[in-house]
Parts: C-alpha cells; structure tokens; sequence
C-alpha cells in the first residue's frame, strides 16, 4: 500500500464522544482525509460554454439538491465527470446502486472515493474559489428555472429531511462503509463487543492483541482512570481490505506485543452492532480499516490520532509509536497533576487528622474540666445537703431530749429499799448520780443519759466488770434494772459511738 491510499493524522483535540476532524493535526507522511478534501477536484480548464446537456444536467442537479449556487453545482459535476447520479447520491448521502456503471477513467484508489462520498462536507468557500465563472446566458437561465421550480424543491427538501431522520433512527441510512441494511440494537451494548471480539478470534485466531472487556464508555473511564493510551479498532465486514489487514496486521504476534509492552487499551467493536455504529458515528471515519488513538488530554479524553486504511505490521506500528511519543507529555503531565493532587489530597488529610486530634484533645481537656466542675458542685451540693440533714438531726434530738424528760421518772430516796444507786461516767469525763427502783426499765436509764446536755447523741452504755453493754436503748425492748442483774450501786460507763 503507498502513502496515497491511506489516510492517517495525529496530535488532535478532539472529543472520542464529539469529535472535529477539522481540529485533527495529520501525519506529513501520509494525506489526511481533510488535506484530499481541501485538495479539491482537479482544476477545470479554462471557462467554456456548457453545452445543452450539461446545462440540463446543471439544473436537474440544482433542483435535487437544492444547491443554488450554480458554480457549485458545476464544480461538483466536474469532479465525478458530469455523472449526475454519482454527484446526486453522494450529496443524498445515498449508497451507490449495484448496477449502476461506474464513471468513466481510471479506477482511483480506496481513499479517493472515501473524498468524493465526503465533498458535500467541504466548506462552501473552499469549492467555490476553484470554480470558473459561469456565462451571463447561463446565469440567467438558472435563476428562471431556479423561480419556476422552487415549490418542487421545498417539497422535495422537506421529503429528503424527513426520510432522512427515519431512516436514520432505525439505523437505515448507510454509515462510512457504504451499508444500508438495519442495524439490530441489543439489550446491552456489552453483547455487542462480546460478540465482535468472539467473532474475531473464530475468524483470525487467538494472537492477536488483548481487547478490553467492556463498552466503549467503560474503556474511556478505564483509561481516564489508569492514565492509558486508547487504541480502537473500526471493524467492516464488507470492506475489502479488512481480511488481510486483520490477518497480516491485527492478528499478529508482533501488534500484540507492541500493545502489551506500552499498556495500551485495546479495543474492538464491528459497525454491524449497534454499538459499533453508535462508535462509528462519534468517530466519524471515512474508511477502513479504522484505528483511532485516545487519550486524556486537558482533562479530556481526546482523540490524537486516527489511521485510515490498509496498512502492514511495519507501517503501522511506527505511526502509532509516533502518535503515542508526541502525545506521551499529556499522560505525563496529567499523571504528574494526579500525583500532585494526591500528595495535596494527602496533606490536607494528614492536616485535618492533626487538627481533628488536637480538637479532640481539646473537647477531652474541655470534658474532664467540665466534668471536674460538675463534680465540685455536686461535692459541695452533697456537703450542703449533708450540713442540712446534721442540723435537722441535731434539731430534731435536741427537741426529743426536751420530750423525753417526762419520760424520767422520779429519783427514789436513799433510804428506800427498792433503790438503784448508779454512777455514769460520760466520755468527757462527766459523773452523773442517779438512783432508779429496781423495778424501773434500763430505757429510763438511757433517757436519764440521753437527756443531759453533756451527754452523745449516739451512744452506749456498759458496765464495769464483767464488761457488757446493757440493753437500754428504746428499740431493744430493755428489761428492769432487777432483771438485768444490777446490784444496789453500779458503776456504768458511756460509749460515745460517733466519736
């Protein structure tokens, strides 16, 4: 294959999803599709007048097309030789019919025709400053037929637009491969490439380069994620350069190794599947084979190369090495962004756990304190209800010695018999005398205590020998003094039990 049938370009800004082939930089080594466009058809000889023919020829074309500018119309007559259906199917974006003869001249190569199906999307200007100006008879008669049949040239624009966006929704109207039958949509677009990838290896065999598993947004996110070249594969059954270019190119041992060693993300689909046309109409090929090279640029995945048509083993991998190598800073600039990111990601989470420390350190300080403060109030809470309840006891017991003074009977005289002479020392060295009846309980002995202002609020009473504490005290349900063994003097002692 020489550098004229192929059509490769590299360096682009261009969006895989919306891509613009007019911002697409293209290999000097080889002509690219918008080079051949602006290229244009061979420059017509010098003005002539256009006989009857071509003038009918002229108008019909004007007519169909809805062209009015009748130098254009001319131009593109003259570069498929005055073959009116050839120029009118081209602009109807219509496939050429099986039995319709071909041009008379020279077969071109693949790409040429690949031009002439793709001169309607020249700029208007571009045709025009290579187009001879047309006689004023011409003129004339152009603008006549041009008033005399404009009702038929709205109508048939109108039908040509509404068949057009039909035909166009089911998948009808052909795509770059020249194709027109309906392309069948799948439930999920992951089948499709399943499908073209199994298909592949049963048509070619299992060398071949590794595909990526997965639709063509999952590719992009993949190699958006892990900072990868994308490498896209167009597949046209129909076209006549596919097999080989598969067999001699794609299914080698040599792309493979290419692709593995410079971790490229390999991918296929076939413009028979929805998902291939879909792909198809994104990237906006003009031939086949396809290649088309992807990667992350200005944050953006962009394609950066494309490659049109048959190329060996040897051509092909030097063009994508060149591709890979003047779009190789983006990759290293983006992953050096990446890793600037992360290392500002990194610091500023290390400095939010610093700070979230240092907040927790202080909400504990903040606690303790608070809780320390909670603490000292209740203390001094717990001491004031403490001094409250003292008093009231105290209150209380000194208005019970008060009432349990009628409860003392009357001292006996020394000389009765019945008498109980008793000695009680207090735990501050006080004596007390007191003489009690035999018969009288020891609770009157406990109130005769209780009541004296030197006496303990809590206490007990003992005797001398044998040491005991007697029973006196209202609760334990005391006994006489007869009953408790006492004798006609006793010496007794008090226990203060809160000292």
């Amino acid at each position: 294959m020489t550098e004229d049938d192929e059509s490769y370009s590299s360096g682009g800004e261009n969006d895989p999803d919306e891509p613009h082939p007019e911002a697409e930089d293209h290999d000097p080594g080889a002509p690219s599709p918008m080079r051949a466009r602006h290229r244009g058809p061979p420059a017509p000889a010098p003005s002539r007048d256009l006989n009857p023919q071509e003038m009918d020829k002229l108008v019909q074309l004007q007519s169909i097309t809805g062209i009015e500018d009748l130098q254009i119309c001319r131009a593109l007559l003259e570069s498929q030789e005055w073959d009116l259906e050839a120029v009118a199917r081209a602009q109807l974006n219509l496939p050429r019919a099986p039995d319709s003869p071909r041009p008379p001249g020279p077969r071109r190569p693949p790409p040429a025709l690949v031009e002439a199906a793709n001169v309607r999307r020249v700029p208007v200007r571009a045709r025009a400053a290579q187009v001879q100006p047309v006689g004023v008879w011409g003129r004339l008669l152009g603008w006549g037929v041009q008033w005399l049949q404009w009702p038929w040239v709205a109508s048939w624009t109108l039908f040509r637009a509404t068949f057009q966006s039909i035909f166009g929704m089911l998948g009808l109207l052909p795509g770059p491969g020249g194709t027109g039958r309906a392309l069948a949509r799948s439930a999920n677009a992951a089948d499709d490439v399943r499908r073209f990838q199994s298909q592949f290896e049963a048509d070619f065999g299992p060398v071949h380069p590794p595909f990526f598993r997965g639709t063509y947004s999952q590719l992009l996110e993949a190699a958006k994620k892990d900072l990868k070249f994308v490498l896209v594969y167009i597949h046209s059954a129909e076209h006549e350069d596919t097999q080989a270019f598969c067999r001699s190119t794609l299914a080698t041992s040599g792309l493979s190794d290419f692709v593995t060693q410079r971790d490229i993300l390999f991918w296929g689909v076939s413009t028979d599947s929805y998902e291939g046309h879909r792909v198809s109409q994104a990237l906006r090929e003009s031939t086949y084979p396809f290649l088309a090279v992807i990667v992350l640029r200005q944050h953006r995945m962009m394609l950066v190369g494309r490659i049109e048509g048959s190329l060996s083993l040897d051509e092909l991998t030097p063009r994508l090495e060149r591709i890979i190598n003047d779009n190789e800073a983006f990759i290293v600039a983006a992953r050096a962004d990446r890793e600037e990111r992360h290392l500002n990601q990194t610091i500023r989470q290390e400095q939010d756990a610093a700070f979230q420390e240092t907040l927790r350190l202080d909400q504990e300080k903040q606690r303790k304190r608070q809780e320390a403060e909670e603490q000292k109030q209740r203390e001094a809470e717990e001491e004031q209800q403490r001094l409250r309840d003292e008093q009231e006891r105290k209150e209380r017991i000194q208005r019970m010695k008060i009432e349990l003074v009628s409860e003392i009977p009357e001292e006996p005289a020394k000389e009765d018999a019945e008498a109980v002479r008793v000695l009680i020392k207090l735990p501050g060295g006080q004596r007390l005398e007191r003489r009690f009846l035999k018969s009288d309980s020891l609770k009157c002995l406990y109130y005769y205590v209780f009541c004296h202002p030197d006496s303990p609020d809590e206490f007990d009473i003992t005797t001398n020998f044998p040491k005991k504490v007697l029973k006196c005290k209202p609760d334990d349900e005391p006994s006489s003094f007869q009953e408790s063994g006492l004798g006609r003097s006793e010496m007794l002692f008090v226990n203060d039990l809160e000292a």
